[in-house]
């Protein structure tokens, strides 16, 4: 009797990861260059996952290929670059920082986002980079005008 619930159990849960990545690809494309999500964690596709059920579908421009960072999190499958297609870059990055297992948080001109699943909370608005303490990762646009207020930037 265990292992027939053990059974349906395992088959209800592939069932259930089978929909959500169908559902999660009918909101992802790519741009030519992407060859697609093999490369990321499992960690990674769930948090695109999340975040297309909550923003709409995506266009990713980059993953685990490509030119990045030194030691960057693209390298290790846990990063990903893409512009909202229907919902606005303010409301994403809002919907990102809303996110416990979101790390890293990167905007860019032309729309372009970074989100990552790293332990380190980071957030930066093209090359500024600043490193954040996790209970204040909601707060850190407030902080980034005050620092360009006070000429630091």
């Amino acid at each position: 009797m265990r292992s027939l619930l053990s059974l349906a159990l395992l088959v209800v849960c592939s069932l259930g990861a089978m929909h959500e990545a169908r559902a999660a690809s009918t909101y992802v494309s790519f741009q030519p260059q992407v060859r697609g999500m093999g490369c990321l964690q499992p960690r990674t596709r769930a948090m695109i996952s999340h975040l297309t059920s909550r923003i709409g579908p995506i266009e990713i421009t980059s993953t685990c290929g490509g030119r990045h960072a030194h030691n960057s999190q693209h390298y290790r499958g846990a990063a990903v670059d893409f512009r909202p297609r229907t919902a606005s870059v303010a409301a994403t990055l809002s919907v990102l920082r809303s996110m416990p297992e979101v790390g890293g948080i990167g905007s860019y001109s032309g729309g372009l986002i970074h989100a990552d699943i790293g332990q380190r909370r980071m957030a930066w608005y093209g090359r500024m980079r600043r490193h954040l303490a996790q209970r204040h990762f909601h707060a850190r646009y407030a902080s980034a005008q005050r620092y360009r207020r006070a000429g630091s930037v």
